[in-house]
């Protein structure tokens, strides 16, 4: 109990609509973090968040706001530790996030290998080798894809402190404190929020509660006056912590089914979830020939065989390895030239600035806030095309460039430099349904557990033999856990069904913040003896004629229909068969 709470003293928290942020939580609010309009609700459809441990009792979080069916009445509320000062509160960009998140995406590349030798003669009637059409099928592309002051206390007294307002990137933002002894603190906060333009329900409210109740801040964000969702960026907010912690309660409501929750932490080493479970995903479960296909299946499954608590390390290594992934030199060298570049009319800097950063975060946000139109003429209007209306613009070329500057280029800018200044980057990846949201991963850092890597290797090996040519020969894919799966020609290209009858985790372990952890559950035995059944039906070859198979009874072939979701008369024979468990001693994973 005393840890519990040391951990809650220290803690922010962040609720969020595709993005949860940093700390403490409680269950979320019909909008989740965000507090939104009941006739059009906000839908969790993901979470990417960056953390940053700043090694000064501090930690940086940069918090991605993805959304479905946005609001008009955006509202959000984020529980946190602290008072931003200064620099501490701030926008980032998406596009960050896009390029962290390509940069590290898990790869399945395949070697090709031959065992033994294939008959040479061409075969009768000098058709093309099938194998040679098929050279290039195991190749695997990268994983998934392939943004006005309130007042300092309401006119009817309520016992609220505005302990700081302003405005962030297209923002209005307010933190706000209940006085201490309110027996009841949320009854005050909502009727604030409620008349100071915050779209909060009730029953939202109430979810704020423990927060208040601990004495926590509520940072208050809506968009700016003429801003639309279209503004809505990351969050970029710096906090006294003692670790990071994303609230998923604050988002069960809001939560899409096996909603994504991905997270980067930047530290002196691996990030390891203390309170969740470290999945070691079973690899044959993977279809290697096109990793994309059912990736995020094996790890639904697998957090699911987890009770929704655990999370899988995609990648574990140096920053270094992330260099200019972010915020290149080049772009640095092209920003800096268009600032020293001289422009002698609004349509020649506009034309440069348009160009380069029209699509990124920001852009448009910073030309409505450093140009002034002429009256009548919308920003909209303006929007859809500059060049006509470049007559009616009054600007500063300086006000323009330090607004792209400050809204578009230092948002991608200091993501880089976040990953810069910490020696280890760290990638977790889960997905979660809202009853699986209970409790909220904290996250603490492991100087003992090797690297991960991002790139994962097997071999396909053709089983050759002087009989057969090589397009008629099975093959099997060797992978690094010491388990294979064996295939025939027909099947080549088609990942065999009966894998999804074997666990979706090889190991899952329990990981602290020293030492290799616990083993929680190991299901290689297991694994193993349902691909070696499956692997016992498919038939070597010892002739030139068709291919037969064995009729053991536990003997299995190919189903016979391939496009059939998952093979049932295979499955229920293996499990009638082989499903048994066997204890056998590991080691913690290491990778």
């Amino acid at each position: 109990m005393m840890q519990h709470r040391k951990l809650r003293s220290f803690a922010v928290s962040m609720g969020l609509a595709g993005a949860a942020a940093a700390a403490w939580s409680t269950p979320a609010s019909a909008c989740g973090g965000f507090f939104c309009s009941q006739q059009q609700p906000v839908n969790q459809a993901a979470e990417r968040i960056i953390f940053a441990d700043n090694g000064d009792g501090t930690i940086t979080a940069v918090i991605q706001i993805l959304y479905q069916g946005p609001s008009e009445n955006f509202s959000w509320l984020l529980p946190i530790s602290t008072v931003p000062e200064g620099d501490q509160l701030g926008v980032a960009s998406d596009i960050a996030f896009t390029r962290l998140q390509f940069a590290t995406n898990p790869q399945f590349n395949l070697t090709q290998a031959v065992e033994g030798e294939c008959r040479t003669d061409r075969p009768r009637g000098d058709v093309a080798n099938p194998s040679d059409l098929r050279e290039n099928c195991s190749d695997n592309p990268l994983l998934a894809e392939c943004q006005a002051d309130l007042p300092d206390q309401d006119i009817n007294g309520n016992p609220i402190n505005v302990e700081a307002s302003g405005v962030v990137g297209a923002f209005d933002y307010s933190v706000l404190s209940v006085e201490p002894g309110q027996a009841d603190p949320v009854a005050p906060a909502l009727e604030w929020l409620g008349q100071n333009g915050y779209d909060v329900t009730p029953e939202g409210a109430r979810l704020m509660e423990p927060y208040l109740a601990d004495g926590m801040y509520l940072l208050a964000l809506r968009l700016t006056k003429g801003s639309d969702t279209g503004s809505i960026r990351p969050i970029k907010v710096t906090y006294r912590a003692s670790a990071p912690m994303i609230p998923i309660k604050l988002t069960a409501v809001a939560a899409n089914a096996d909603m994504g929750v991905m997270t980067w932490a930047l530290s002196s080493a691996r990030a390891v979830p203390m309170n969740y479970n470290a999945l070691e995903l079973n690899e044959a479960r993977i279809n290697w020939f096109n990793a994309a296909s059912n990736y995020e299946q094996v790890v639904t499954e697998a957090a699911d065989e987890a009770g929704g608590k655990g999370f899988v390390t995609e990648f574990a290594g140096p920053s270094s390895q992330l260099a200019d992934v972010v915020w290149q030199q080049g772009e640095e060298n092209d920003w800096q030239s268009v600032k020293n570049t001289t422009y002698f009319s609004f349509d020649q800097l506009f034309q440069a600035i348009f160009q380069r950063y029209q699509a990124q975060s920001g852009f448009w946000d910073a030309v409505r806030r450093s140009v002034t139109l002429a009256e009548g003429l919308s920003f909209e209007d303006f929007r859809r095309c500059p060049g006509c209306y470049s007559e009616q613009v009054t600007f500063s070329p300086s006000a323009l460039l330090a607004a792209i500057e400050a809204d578009v280029i230092e948002p991608l800018r200091g993501v880089q430099e976040m990953i810069d200044r910490a020696p280890y980057v760290t990638r977790l990846y889960s997905t979660m349904s809202a009853a699986e949201m209970t409790v909220d991963p904290v996250f603490v850092f492991n100087p003992e557990l090797p690297e991960v890597s991002n790139v994962h290797q097997a071999t396909q090996v053709t089983e050759c033999n002087p009989n057969v040519y090589r397009f008629e020969a099975p093959w099997r894919i060797d992978f690094p856990q010491g388990t294979s799966v064996r295939g025939t020609p027909d099947t080549n290209g088609q990942w065999p069904d009966a894998t999804n009858d074997t666990p979706p985790n090889f190991r899952v372990f329990q990981l602290a913040a020293a030492g290799e952890g616990q083993l929680v559950a190991d299901n290689s035995g297991t694994i193993g003896e349902l691909l070696q059944a499956y692997n016992d039906g498919i038939p070597t070859p010892s002739g030139s004629g068709p291919l037969e198979r064995d009729t053991g009874a536990c003997s299995l072939g190919r189903p016979s229909s391939s496009n059939s979701p998952r093979a049932l008369g295979v499955l229920s024979l293996l499990g009638a068969c082989l499903w048994r468990r066997r204890a056998r001693r590991v080691t913690p994973p290491r990778a």
